[in-house]
C-alpha cells in the first residue's frame, strides 16, 4: 500500500469512529432529554420547545424596518415599501455584460444522448 491508500484507510476508520461517537453522544442527549420531559419542569420544556418550533415554521409576513439607501433606518410603512419598490425596481432593470463568445475558437455540434436514470444514481 503506498502512503495515500494508507492515509484513505485511516481517514475512514476516523469517520467510522466519529460517526459511532457522534451518534452515542445524540443518543445520550436525547435520553436525557426524555428523562427531562417526564418531570414536572420537563412539561414547561416541551411546551416551549413547541411553541418555538411553530414559530420556526412560520414565514415572516412583514417586514418592520429597512434601510434607505443612506443607511438611515425607516419604520414607516408607507417609507418602507416606498423603498422596497425603489430597490427592486433597481434590480429588476439593471443591465448585465452579455456573455462574450471567444473568437477563434471551434465549436463542435454533435448530438448528444439523454443521461439515463442509472447514470446518475452511480454519480
Amino acid at each position: 500500500m503506498d502512503r495515500t491508500e494508507e492515509n484513505r484507510q485511516e481517514y475512514k476508520e476516523l469517520q467510522r469512529r466519529v460517526k459511532r461517537e457522534v451518534s452515542k453522544a445524540k443518543q445520550k442527549a436525547y435520553d436525557e432529554l426524555y428523562t427531562r420531559l417526564d418531570t414536572r419542569e420537563g412539561e414547561k420544556d416541551l411546551y416551549r420547545l413547541a411553541r418555538q418550533r411553530d414559530r420556526d415554521g412560520k414565514d415572516v409576513q412583514q417586514v418592520r424596518v429597512i434601510k434607505d439607501r443612506d443607511g438611515r433606518v425607516l419604520t414607516n410603512d408607507e417609507s418602507v415599501q416606498r423603498r422596497w419598490k425603489e430597490y427592486f425596481e433597481e434590480l429588476m432593470n439593471e443591465e448585465n455584460e452579455r456573455e462574450k463568445r471567444v473568437e477563434g475558437v471551434n465549436s463542435v455540434e454533435q448530438k448528444v444522448d439523454k443521461i439515463r436514470k442509472d447514470e446518475v444514481r452511480k454519480a
